[in-house]
């Protein structure tokens, strides 16, 4: 039976057999029901293990999540990114558009998806406060007190991140350079922010300037605003407007 709910993270679970060639299954967990196997795990010989996604799941989810074509691995690095990337693809499948029904959750359980650089981390809000998952989130970046965390609304329940340090500098992280190789490879730039976009085009690294001032125009920008540009992985150029009085985001009618 198909979840109609994101899955927020993947477990492991050893299978209870006295068979030493099972090696269990992976399952995802949804953010309500019940977990659902993905990947059943044999080995064909000692110490050789492989992984092969389960037939049911193959043909429920196939369509829903994209499963791509490689479905056994031998290695656990890449069945770990095949996993990570259903996570990110459930979130993707079920949320839709919109900044003011972003929050919206199950009850007082809410699980959102931040993405930073080529990365992704599900995180349970309970009554407004971040719980299971944060940790994970708080320890990659090594946040403290003094950093500043900005989230961007992409869609429901999914979040982009932007990570400030003590001097309002971004703080660069192994899974946010690799993004910074594109820049030089880029014609052109696709900028969205809700229901709008904005083609801009490159000659040589220099922005179309009469293009690019359509775009302020619509920003309505104040002095000394912030304005926060940040590429994702697809190549989709994102920008936050922060209040320069206020330090709080600008909201748009199209957001």
């Amino acid at each position: 039976m198909v979840v109609r709910v994101p899955f927020h993270r993947w477990v492991h679970v050893e299978h209870r057999s006295l068979q030493p060639v099972h090696g269990g299954f992976y399952c995802l967990l949804p953010i309500q029901g019940r977990r659902v196997i993905a990947v059943v795990a044999r080995y064909r010989h000692p110490g050789q293990l492989e992984c092969k996604a389960f037939s049911l799941f193959v043909r429920e989810y196939a369509e829903l999540l994209g499963l791509g074509d490689n479905l056994i691995w031998a290695v656990r690095d890449d069945l770990v990114k095949w996993l990570d990337a259903l996570v990110h693809n459930s979130f993707m499948r079920h949320s839709t558009p919109g900044l003011r029904a972003s929050f919206e959750g199950i009850g007082r359980t809410t699980w959102i998806l931040i993405k930073h650089g080529c990365k992704a981390w599900p995180i349970e809000v309970v009554d407004g406060m971040m719980q299971n998952g944060w940790r994970e989130f708080r320890t990659a970046h090594a946040l403290t007190t003094n950093y500043r965390l900005i989230l961007t609304c992409e869609r429901r329940w999914i979040f982009n991140a932007i990570i400030l340090d003590q001097n309002d500098l971004e703080v660069s992280y192994d899974w946010t350079m690799l993004l910074n190789e594109h820049w030089r490879e880029l014609h052109g730039l696709q900028v969205q922010m809700g229901n709008r976009t904005w083609s801009i085009s490159l000659n040589n690294g220099d922005l179309n300037d009469a293009m690019f001032n359509q775009l302020l125009d619509a920003l309505q920008l104040q002095l000394f605003d912030y304005v926060f540009i940040t590429m994702l992985p697809n190549l989709t150029v994102r920008i936050i407007v922060l209040h320069a009085t206020t330090d709080r985001e600008r909201i748009y009618d199209w957001l």
